[in-house]
């Protein structure tokens, strides 16, 4: 029987390390004689894993009627499509739910459970919500739903489980509901969730604050003077006080956790495959909670995540969405390394959008391997259509340009899914390269809910979907000023890891914990570091007055209070040496302290402080993104790295060309792109290396990404560098891909003549290291070793 194992970032099947190159196929939305067109599909773009949902109510469509055979419709035949996938070589990942979201008849959870059982849906704080909402909330602690859920899964598993790998199937992995987060109980602080499970007397809200306070904790952070813990009711508003929001909404991601190890409990006593999930919160700062419950209750769940940026529109995914990108694959990096588990995007967007820019397309899928996560599953990859009574709010249709249309056909961005796949799955030590950035920066869980909410109560504006997550926000203009970043969680990073990094970004609001500000306090005075804009912590995690940070620093920033109002929001001019009138948004704050180094005509809102072994930058606003002629942000980015001595492993002569380093043993590769999508050339700088030497530049006509190796070896030959993808590298054969420019240059050691095919040689140099520039009409060339 199979093996289905894990290393590094890469699964383990039968003892062989596998990327996975997988797209979704919703097989009760094909017709089944159309199954194995569409695999042979998926398998001709380099696909090697299918993914698919199992619909509770399709498979259930009354009470105690199941059908996982295809008797009542062919398109029920879940046995069927898991022998044609086991017989043409896929793997399988299937996600049973129970609630499996999807656009489909309530997220897969039955009529007959939700019209026969309504005390399981979620409540409003003024009682039941509308019944014909797309995705009908339920309490998912709730006993009668999950009595139902189990009667489910008796009936699911069984089936599953005789197509485990480990049997001789092809299922590598079953996933767990499907982002529970989703019934807007956590978006929208006050839709949900008021079941009387939650609110009663020694209900969930009492016991959760049971287990995680005191009543004297809970009278100093509310304000009140409570006798018992029946007294503190649940929120409604935005007049409670801000650390009761807060445990409002980590109680809600406590019940979701407790939900998912009810069902994991259930899953492991089942499969000896890895058990997974997808973005347990549709969050990413707060996943801090979810895995710190894992760890608690020893819960060995492999985390996946995905990628949307934009849904029933033109696709949109160009430079500026490259912040948000780092942000979350950076988050998920910090975990994911943590709990050891390989990395994989499950729903990497191919689908939901009007059309679909082949060149976007790669963008967003090509920059995903060098920022960690080498496993994508493209979602969703095969058109399809609903069954009558099964649509949710997309009416008959399941096919919004996905790569395979309904009808079989292939969209453009079909042959950029599989250029890549088939480099991810072949290149000689790509999947295993690491990114190791100088720089990161620290996120402080709290403030995310408070994004999320819209919150108005603070000095400091809480919109970081503008003035940091988002397209003008200060992560894509670092990603833009060629500085990659991790992203590390405050609260949960130790000392000596923040203290690993060159540079630690922070944005501050008005409070931050004690531990926290101790932290960074400790960070400076250990020679950490530190930027932190626009302001500084002046309150603790219980709104108490605390601003250890400031005292230490010995830097006051002006009070000031930013405007909400776009229309209201000012544009002013920020100046410093070699950068003359930057543009910044909304209100500026003066810094008194420290070495002024940015001024609003003659008042310091910028400053440099060198305390015990490290530095601060205080700056009172906000750094974005606005690209420009004089292109003063990211000069000033580079102007504050320089200030605290951080230098990256490469240089690049255009900006424009952003540079990902990944390393392995001995060994690199640079993922060059150009997100801008204009014609760019220049020359790259890597570890002493300067490229290319016969060439006059580096050319990439359009938007897309390179992997350009260095110091890769085999045996006593070596690919010192080249300017093209190495597509694989197979006994004497060398395959590369250069899709962006028709030259393309490689230098070999230890190689005395070569053989080009699908290109001729128009320049070399000949010595210990074979250098050859290479014409080449189409994208792909081979050079066979002599």
């Amino acid at each position: 029987m199979g093996r289905v194992e894990f290393r590094g970032k890469r699964y383990i099947i039968d003892g062989e390390p596998v990327t996975i190159a997988g797209g979704t196929l919703q097989f009760f939305r094909v017709p089944a004689d159309a199954w194995k067109d569409r695999l042979l599909k998926m398998r001709e773009a380099g696909l090697n894993t299918v993914d698919t949902y199992v619909a509770w109510n399709w498979h259930e469509p009354e009470k105690g009627s199941f059908d996982f055979t295809g008797e009542t419709h062919p398109q029920r035949d879940l046995v069927g499509f898991l022998e044609l996938a086991s017989e043409l070589g896929f793997y399988v990942i299937i996600r049973p739910g129970p609630y499996i979201c999807g656009e489909w008849r309530n997220g897969g959870i039955p009529d007959w459970l939700i019209d026969g059982h309504p005390e399981i849906l979620a409540k409003g704080p003024n009682g039941p919500l509308p019944r014909d909402i797309y995705y009908p909330p339920i309490t998912y602690l709730h006993p009668t739903y999950l009595k139902a859920v189990e009667e489910w899964y008796n009936a699911v598993f069984p089936v599953m489980k005789r197509y485990l790998h480990t049997r001789g199937g092809p299922i590598i992995s079953v996933a767990i509901d499907d982002e529970p987060s989703y019934w807007e109980t956590i978006f929208q602080p006050f839709l949900t969730d008021y079941n009387e499970i939650i609110t009663k007397p020694g209900g969930l809200w009492e016991r959760w604050l049971r287990e995680n306070y005191t009543i004297e904790d809970l009278r100093r952070r509310y304000k009140g003077d409570f006798k018992d813990y029946s007294e503190i009711k649940v929120p409604t508003s935005f007049s409670e006080p801000l650390p009761k929001l807060f445990d409002w909404h980590h109680f809600k991601l406590w019940m979701i956790n407790e939900y998912v190890h009810w069902i994991y409990e259930k899953m492991q006593r089942e499969f000896d495959v890895p058990i997974s999930i997808l973005d347990p919160y549709l969050l990413q700062v707060a996943w801090r909670h979810f895995f710190s419950y894992m760890r608690e209750h020893n819960l060995k769940i492999h985390v996946w995540t995905e990628f949307w940026y934009s849904f029933y529109r033109s696709s949109d995914f160009k430079e500026d969405k490259l912040g948000h990108i780092y942000y979350k694959t950076g988050i998920y990096r910090y975990h994911v390394k943590k709990a050891g588990t390989p990395p994989l995007s499950i729903e990497t967007q191919s689908s939901l959008a009007h059309t679909i820019d082949p060149t976007e397309a790669e963008l967003l899928y090509s920059i995903l391997p060098p920022l960690g996560i080498p496993n994508i599953n493209y979602y969703l990859f095969v058109g399809g259509e609903n069954p009558t009574g099964y649509e949710s709010h997309n009416g008959v249709t399941w096919d919004v340009y996905s790569p395979v249309g309904l009808d079989g056909s292939e969209r453009p961005h079909f042959n950029v899914i599989k250029a890549l796949s088939e480099t991810m799955t072949s290149a000689e030590g790509l999947a295993d390269a690491e990114l190791r950035p100088k720089v990161a920066v620290g996120l402080y869980e709290p403030y995310e809910a408070l994004n999320l909410w819209g919150y108005d109560g603070l000095e400091e504006s809480t919109d970081l979907n503008e003035y940091l997550l988002g397209e003008r926000g200060l992560f894509t203009l670092l990603a833009m000023s060629n500085t990659p970043f991790d992203a590390v969680d405050l609260e949960d990073a130790t000392l000596d890891e923040l203290l690993s990094y060159e540079q630690l970004w922070v944005y501050s609001l008005d409070f931050m914990s004690r531990e926290v500000q101790d932290k960074l306090v400790e960070f400076v005075a250990r020679g950490g570091n530190l930027v932190i804009l626009p302001m500084l912590p002046r309150y603790d995690e219980d709104m108490e007055p605390y601003s250890a940070l400031a005292d230490f620093l010995g830097v006051e920033v002006e009070r000031a209070k930013a405007r909400k109002n776009p229309r209201l929001i000012q544009f002013l001019s920020v100046s410093a040496e070699g950068i003359d009138r930057m543009l910044v948004r909304n209100t500026v704050r003066g810094v008194k302290g420290g070495e002024p180094i940015a001024f609003l005509g003659e008042k310091p809102v910028g400053a440099l402080v060198r305390k015990g072994r490290g530095s601060a930058v205080v700056l009172g606003f906000r750094l974005q993104y606005y690209t420009s002629h004089h292109d003063l942000h990211r000069k000033f980015v580079l102007k504050l790295k320089e200030l605290q001595g951080v230098k990256e492993d490469f240089e690049v002569t255009n900006p424009d060309m952003i540079v990902l380093p990944i390393e392995g043993n001995g060994y690199a590769y640079l993922a060059v792109t150009n997100p801008r999508g204009h014609p760019v050339k220049g020359r790259i700088k890597y570890s002493g290396i300067e490229v290319p030497l016969l060439l006059e530049s580096v050319e990439m006509r359009k938007r897309g990404t390179l992997y350009l190796p260095f110091g890769l070896r085999k045996e006593d030959t070596e690919i010192v560098y080249a300017t093209a993808t190495l597509v694989s590298w197979d006994g004497d054969v060398l395959t590369f891909r250069n899709h962006l420019s028709n030259s393309s240059e490689v230098a070999l050691r230890g190689v005395g003549r070569v053989k080009v095919s699908g290109g001729e040689i128009v320049d070399e140099s000949i010595g210990e290291i074979l250098r050859i520039a290479v014409e080449h009409p189409g994208e792909y060339f081979e050079i066979e070793l002599l």
